[in-house]
Protein backbone atom coordinates (compact mmCIF):
# COMPACT_ATOMS: atom_id res chain seq x y z
CA UNK A 1 0.00 0.00 0.00
CA UNK A 2 1.45 3.35 -1.02
CA UNK A 3 1.58 5.94 1.76
CA UNK A 4 1.89 9.66 0.97
CA UNK A 5 5.09 11.36 2.04
CA UNK A 6 4.90 13.44 5.26
CA UNK A 7 4.28 17.13 4.66
CA UNK A 8 4.55 20.45 6.48
CA UNK A 9 2.63 23.71 6.29
CA UNK A 10 4.18 26.10 3.76
CA UNK A 11 4.31 28.95 6.30
CA UNK A 12 6.87 26.96 8.33
CA UNK A 13 9.22 26.81 5.34
CA UNK A 14 8.68 30.52 4.67
CA UNK A 15 9.99 31.38 8.15
CA UNK A 16 13.19 29.44 7.41
CA UNK A 17 13.55 31.00 3.94
CA UNK A 18 13.12 34.48 5.44
CA UNK A 19 15.94 33.74 7.88
CA UNK A 20 18.22 32.73 5.02
CA UNK A 21 17.37 35.90 3.10
CA UNK A 22 18.15 38.08 6.13
CA UNK A 23 21.54 36.36 6.38
CA UNK A 24 22.34 37.07 2.73
CA UNK A 25 21.54 33.68 1.19
CA UNK A 26 20.00 33.99 -2.28
CA UNK A 27 16.46 32.70 -2.74
CA UNK A 28 17.42 30.85 -5.92
CA UNK A 29 20.20 29.02 -4.13
CA UNK A 30 17.81 27.85 -1.40
CA UNK A 31 15.16 26.78 -3.91
CA UNK A 32 17.68 24.73 -5.87
CA UNK A 33 19.29 23.14 -2.81
CA UNK A 34 15.96 22.05 -1.32
CA UNK A 35 14.01 21.69 -4.58
CA UNK A 36 11.43 24.05 -3.12
CA UNK A 37 8.18 24.80 -4.95
CA UNK A 38 6.78 28.32 -4.97
CA UNK A 39 6.16 29.55 -1.43
CA UNK A 40 3.55 32.12 -2.40
CA UNK A 41 1.26 33.09 0.46
CA UNK A 42 -1.27 30.26 0.83
CA UNK A 43 -1.93 29.04 4.39
CA UNK A 44 -3.46 25.78 3.21
CA UNK A 45 -0.62 24.75 0.93
CA UNK A 46 1.80 22.05 2.08
CA UNK A 47 5.20 20.79 0.95
CA UNK A 48 7.00 17.52 1.57
CA UNK A 49 8.87 17.54 4.89
CA UNK A 50 12.03 16.40 3.10
CA UNK A 51 12.11 19.74 1.28
CA UNK A 52 12.18 21.59 4.60
CA UNK A 53 14.84 19.26 6.01
CA UNK A 54 16.98 19.76 2.90
CA UNK A 55 16.57 23.52 3.32
CA UNK A 56 17.72 23.29 6.94
CA UNK A 57 20.69 21.17 5.91
CA UNK A 58 21.74 23.71 3.27
CA UNK A 59 21.44 26.69 5.63
CA UNK A 60 23.18 24.81 8.44
CA UNK A 61 26.14 24.03 6.19
CA UNK A 62 26.20 27.44 4.49
CA UNK A 63 25.83 29.70 7.53
CA UNK A 64 27.42 27.44 10.19
CA UNK A 65 25.43 29.18 12.93
CA UNK A 66 24.01 27.00 15.76
CA UNK A 67 21.59 29.80 16.71
CA UNK A 68 19.57 29.48 13.47
CA UNK A 69 16.68 27.46 14.99
CA UNK A 70 16.41 29.89 17.91
CA UNK A 71 16.30 32.88 15.59
CA UNK A 72 13.50 31.33 13.53
CA UNK A 73 11.51 30.57 16.68
CA UNK A 74 11.93 34.12 17.98
CA UNK A 75 10.04 35.44 14.93
CA UNK A 76 7.30 32.77 14.97
CA UNK A 77 3.88 33.43 16.51
CA UNK A 78 0.71 31.47 17.16
CA UNK A 79 -0.89 33.37 14.29
CA UNK A 80 1.60 31.67 11.92
CA UNK A 81 -0.13 28.35 12.73
CA UNK A 82 -3.45 29.62 11.34
CA UNK A 83 -6.48 27.61 12.58
CA UNK A 84 -4.35 25.54 14.96
CA UNK A 85 -2.76 28.65 16.45
CA UNK A 86 -6.05 30.49 16.92
CA UNK A 87 -7.58 27.39 18.54
CA UNK A 88 -4.71 27.30 21.02
CA UNK A 89 -5.01 31.05 21.74
CA UNK A 90 -8.71 30.76 22.62
CA UNK A 91 -8.47 27.54 24.67
CA UNK A 92 -9.89 27.83 28.22
CA UNK A 93 -6.54 26.82 29.75
CA UNK A 94 -2.97 26.13 28.69
CA UNK A 95 -3.67 22.45 29.35
CA UNK A 96 -6.51 22.54 26.83
CA UNK A 97 -4.23 24.40 24.42
CA UNK A 98 -1.59 21.66 24.64
CA UNK A 99 -4.23 18.98 24.11
CA UNK A 100 -5.46 20.93 21.08
CA UNK A 101 -1.93 21.14 19.68
CA UNK A 102 -1.40 17.40 20.14
CA UNK A 103 -4.78 16.46 18.66
CA UNK A 104 -4.49 18.63 15.55
CA UNK A 105 -0.72 18.78 15.08
CA UNK A 106 -1.10 17.21 11.62
CA UNK A 107 -2.32 20.62 10.44
CA UNK A 108 1.23 21.85 11.02
CA UNK A 109 3.05 18.68 9.97
CA UNK A 110 2.32 14.97 9.85
CA UNK A 111 6.02 14.11 10.11
CA UNK A 112 5.86 13.87 13.90
CA UNK A 113 3.54 14.26 16.87
CA UNK A 114 3.33 16.01 20.24
CA UNK A 115 2.57 14.20 23.47
CA UNK A 116 1.75 15.66 26.90
CA UNK A 117 2.71 13.56 29.94
CA UNK A 118 1.38 14.83 33.25
CA UNK A 119 2.52 13.89 36.77
CA UNK A 120 1.64 15.33 40.17
CA UNK A 121 4.22 18.11 39.99
CA UNK A 122 5.42 18.25 36.38
CA UNK A 123 4.22 18.16 32.81
CA UNK A 124 6.36 16.98 29.91
CA UNK A 125 5.76 18.23 26.38
CA UNK A 126 7.43 15.66 24.12
CA UNK A 127 8.10 15.89 20.40
CA UNK A 128 8.21 12.52 18.63
CA UNK A 129 9.81 12.24 15.21
CA UNK A 130 11.74 8.98 15.03
CA UNK A 131 13.95 9.65 12.03
CA UNK A 132 17.74 9.62 11.62
CA UNK A 133 19.24 12.63 13.38
CA UNK A 134 20.76 14.26 10.32
CA UNK A 135 21.75 17.94 10.39
CA UNK A 136 18.40 18.90 8.88
CA UNK A 137 16.48 16.88 11.46
CA UNK A 138 18.49 18.29 14.35
CA UNK A 139 17.91 21.90 13.31
CA UNK A 140 14.23 21.25 12.60
CA UNK A 141 13.70 19.54 15.97
CA UNK A 142 15.39 22.41 17.81
CA UNK A 143 13.08 24.84 16.00
CA UNK A 144 10.02 22.78 16.94
CA UNK A 145 10.85 22.92 20.66
CA UNK A 146 11.90 26.57 20.62
CA UNK A 147 8.80 27.58 18.67
CA UNK A 148 6.53 25.65 21.05
CA UNK A 149 8.03 27.54 23.99
CA UNK A 150 7.57 30.83 22.14
CA UNK A 151 3.90 30.00 21.58
CA UNK A 152 3.44 29.09 25.25
CA UNK A 153 5.04 32.37 26.28
CA UNK A 154 2.61 34.18 23.99
CA UNK A 155 -0.25 32.56 25.96
CA UNK A 156 1.17 32.45 29.51
CA UNK A 157 3.58 35.38 29.60
CA UNK A 158 7.12 36.05 28.42
CA UNK A 159 8.57 35.14 31.82
CA UNK A 160 7.52 31.48 31.38
CA UNK A 161 10.60 29.31 31.98
CA UNK A 162 10.80 25.51 31.58
CA UNK A 163 12.39 23.36 34.24
CA UNK A 164 14.54 21.80 31.55
CA UNK A 165 14.76 21.16 27.79
CA UNK A 166 16.17 18.01 26.25
CA UNK A 167 17.32 16.97 22.77
CA UNK A 168 18.16 13.50 21.51
CA UNK A 169 21.04 14.76 19.36
CA UNK A 170 24.54 15.81 20.36
CA UNK A 171 25.20 19.36 21.53
CA UNK A 172 26.14 22.00 18.92
CA UNK A 173 29.58 23.61 19.26
CA UNK A 174 28.06 26.84 20.64
CA UNK A 175 24.98 26.90 22.89
CA UNK A 176 24.76 30.51 24.08
CA UNK A 177 21.61 31.26 22.08
CA UNK A 178 19.90 28.12 23.39
CA UNK A 179 20.64 28.94 27.03
CA UNK A 180 19.55 32.58 26.63
CA UNK A 181 16.28 31.62 24.92
CA UNK A 182 15.21 28.65 27.05
CA UNK A 183 16.57 30.16 30.34
CA UNK A 184 16.94 26.70 31.90
CA UNK A 185 19.20 23.64 31.74
CA UNK A 186 19.46 22.40 28.14
CA UNK A 187 20.39 18.73 27.91
CA UNK A 188 21.68 16.94 24.82
CA UNK A 189 22.12 13.21 24.06
CA UNK A 190 18.87 12.76 25.98
CA UNK A 191 16.40 9.91 25.44
CA UNK A 192 13.67 12.21 24.07
CA UNK A 193 13.06 15.68 22.61
CA UNK A 194 10.90 17.90 24.77
CA UNK A 195 10.32 20.47 27.50
CA UNK A 196 9.43 20.04 31.18
CA UNK A 197 7.29 22.56 33.08
CA UNK A 198 5.72 22.85 36.51
CA UNK A 199 2.28 21.27 36.67
CA UNK A 200 0.62 24.63 37.48
CA UNK A 201 1.17 25.76 33.88
CA UNK A 202 -1.73 23.58 32.71
CA UNK A 203 -4.25 25.53 34.81
CA UNK A 204 -3.29 28.97 33.50
CA UNK A 205 -5.78 30.71 31.21
CA UNK A 206 -4.51 32.33 27.97
CA UNK A 207 -5.31 36.04 27.65
CA UNK A 208 -7.57 35.27 24.68
CA UNK A 209 -9.47 32.37 26.27
CA UNK A 210 -12.94 32.02 24.75
CA UNK A 211 -14.71 28.69 25.28
CA UNK A 212 -17.23 28.99 22.44
CA UNK A 213 -14.73 30.29 19.92
CA UNK A 214 -12.27 27.55 20.92
CA UNK A 215 -14.93 24.86 20.39
CA UNK A 216 -15.77 26.31 16.97
CA UNK A 217 -12.12 26.44 15.94
CA UNK A 218 -11.56 22.88 17.15
CA UNK A 219 -14.41 21.71 14.93
CA UNK A 220 -12.81 23.54 12.02
CA UNK A 221 -9.41 22.00 12.82
CA UNK A 222 -10.96 18.53 13.01
CA UNK A 223 -12.60 18.96 9.59
CA UNK A 224 -9.29 20.11 8.07
CA UNK A 225 -7.46 17.13 9.57
CA UNK A 226 -9.96 14.76 8.01
CA UNK A 227 -9.27 16.33 4.61
CA UNK A 228 -5.53 15.75 5.00
CA UNK A 229 -5.60 12.01 5.59
CA UNK A 230 -7.62 9.32 7.35
CA UNK A 231 -6.63 8.76 11.01
CA UNK A 232 -3.65 6.43 11.38
CA UNK A 233 -4.36 3.20 13.23
CA UNK A 234 -0.65 3.05 14.10
CA UNK A 235 -0.82 6.42 15.86
CA UNK A 236 -3.95 5.26 17.67
CA UNK A 237 -2.25 2.13 18.98
CA UNK A 238 0.87 4.07 20.02
CA UNK A 239 -1.29 6.58 21.87
CA UNK A 240 -3.12 3.84 23.79
CA UNK A 241 0.14 2.12 24.73
CA UNK A 242 1.85 5.34 25.80
CA UNK A 243 -1.22 6.36 27.80
CA UNK A 244 -1.23 3.01 29.60
CA UNK A 245 2.46 3.29 30.50
CA UNK A 246 1.92 6.82 31.84
CA UNK A 247 -0.99 5.75 34.04
CA UNK A 248 -0.75 4.78 37.70
CA UNK A 249 -0.83 1.05 36.88
CA UNK A 250 1.70 1.40 34.07
CA UNK A 251 0.92 -1.96 32.48
CA UNK A 252 1.12 -2.81 28.77
CA UNK A 253 -2.46 -3.56 27.63
CA UNK A 254 -3.31 -6.65 25.61
CA UNK A 255 -4.07 -6.44 21.90
CA UNK A 256 -7.76 -7.09 22.54
CA UNK A 257 -7.97 -4.25 25.07
CA UNK A 258 -6.35 -1.81 22.64
CA UNK A 259 -8.67 -2.93 19.85
CA UNK A 260 -11.73 -2.27 22.02
CA UNK A 261 -10.38 1.17 22.99
CA UNK A 262 -10.11 2.01 19.28
CA UNK A 263 -13.61 0.73 18.55
CA UNK A 264 -12.57 -2.28 16.49
CA UNK A 265 -11.95 -6.02 16.83
CA UNK A 266 -8.70 -7.80 17.54
CA UNK A 267 -8.76 -9.46 14.10
CA UNK A 268 -9.43 -6.18 12.27
CA UNK A 269 -6.71 -4.38 14.21
CA UNK A 270 -4.16 -7.07 13.29
CA UNK A 271 -5.15 -6.77 9.63
CA UNK A 272 -4.95 -2.97 9.58
CA UNK A 273 -1.53 -3.01 11.25
CA UNK A 274 -0.37 -5.52 8.66
CA UNK A 275 -1.50 -3.14 5.92
CA UNK A 276 0.62 -0.45 7.60
CA UNK A 277 3.57 -2.90 7.49
CA UNK A 278 3.88 -3.23 11.25
CA UNK A 279 2.50 -5.33 14.11
CA UNK A 280 1.24 -4.92 17.64
CA UNK A 281 4.39 -6.56 19.00
CA UNK A 282 6.58 -4.12 17.06
CA UNK A 283 4.63 -1.11 18.33
CA UNK A 284 4.88 -2.36 21.91
CA UNK A 285 8.65 -2.62 21.40
CA UNK A 286 8.83 0.95 20.06
CA UNK A 287 6.78 2.43 22.91
CA UNK A 288 8.81 0.50 25.50
CA UNK A 289 11.99 1.88 23.95
CA UNK A 290 10.62 5.45 23.94
CA UNK A 291 9.82 5.24 27.67
CA UNK A 292 12.73 3.09 28.88
CA UNK A 293 15.43 5.71 29.41
CA UNK A 294 13.06 8.20 31.03
CA UNK A 295 11.68 5.61 33.45
CA UNK A 296 15.20 4.45 34.26
CA UNK A 297 16.17 8.00 35.25
CA UNK A 298 13.43 7.96 37.92
CA UNK A 299 13.33 4.29 38.95
CA UNK A 300 15.59 1.34 39.58
CA UNK A 301 16.40 -1.19 36.86
CA UNK A 302 14.02 -3.70 38.44
CA UNK A 303 11.16 -1.20 38.75
CA UNK A 304 11.66 -0.03 35.16
CA UNK A 305 11.68 -3.60 33.85
CA UNK A 306 8.42 -4.42 35.65
CA UNK A 307 6.80 -1.15 34.58
CA UNK A 308 7.57 -1.94 30.94
CA UNK A 309 6.11 -5.42 31.23
CA UNK A 310 9.31 -7.50 31.24
CA UNK A 311 9.34 -10.75 33.17
CA UNK A 312 12.73 -10.02 34.76
CA UNK A 313 15.69 -7.63 34.65
CA UNK A 314 17.70 -9.95 32.40
CA UNK A 315 15.14 -9.75 29.61
CA UNK A 316 14.94 -5.96 30.08
CA UNK A 317 18.75 -5.57 29.98
CA UNK A 318 18.96 -7.58 26.74
CA UNK A 319 16.27 -5.38 25.15
CA UNK A 320 17.94 -2.20 26.48
CA UNK A 321 21.26 -3.18 24.92
CA UNK A 322 19.49 -3.77 21.61
CA UNK A 323 17.82 -0.35 21.76
CA UNK A 324 20.68 1.82 23.02
CA UNK A 325 23.85 -0.25 22.53
CA UNK A 326 24.74 -0.28 26.23
CA UNK A 327 23.45 -1.69 29.55
CA UNK A 328 20.90 0.36 31.54
CA UNK A 329 23.30 1.55 34.22
CA UNK A 330 25.81 2.83 31.63
CA UNK A 331 23.17 4.99 29.92
CA UNK A 332 22.20 6.42 33.29
CA UNK A 333 25.83 7.52 33.83
CA UNK A 334 26.12 8.93 30.31
CA UNK A 335 22.87 10.86 30.67
CA UNK A 336 23.97 12.38 33.97
CA UNK A 337 27.30 13.43 32.41
CA UNK A 338 25.55 14.94 29.37
CA UNK A 339 23.22 16.87 31.68
CA UNK A 340 26.13 18.35 33.59
CA UNK A 341 27.74 19.49 30.31
CA UNK A 342 24.45 21.03 29.13
CA UNK A 343 24.21 23.24 32.20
Amino acid sequence: MHRPLPTVMTSVARLVVDLGLRDGVRLGAMERAARLPSLASDPERRIEIDRLLDLWTYLGQTLDDPSLPIRVAQRATLEDLHVLGFAMMTAPSVGHALDTAARYSALLTDSGRWETIETAKRVQLRWHRLRPLTLGHRLSNETALAQSLGCLRQMAGDDLTPLEVSFRHAAPPRRTAHLEFFRCPVRFDAPWDGLVFRRELLDMAPAGANQRLWEYLCRSASALCEQLAPPSIVDGVRHQLARALSSADGEIPALGDVARSLGTTERTLRRRLQVERTSFRKLVEEVRRDHAADLLARSSVTETALRLGFSDTTAFSHAFRRWFGCPPRELRIRRAAAGNQGT
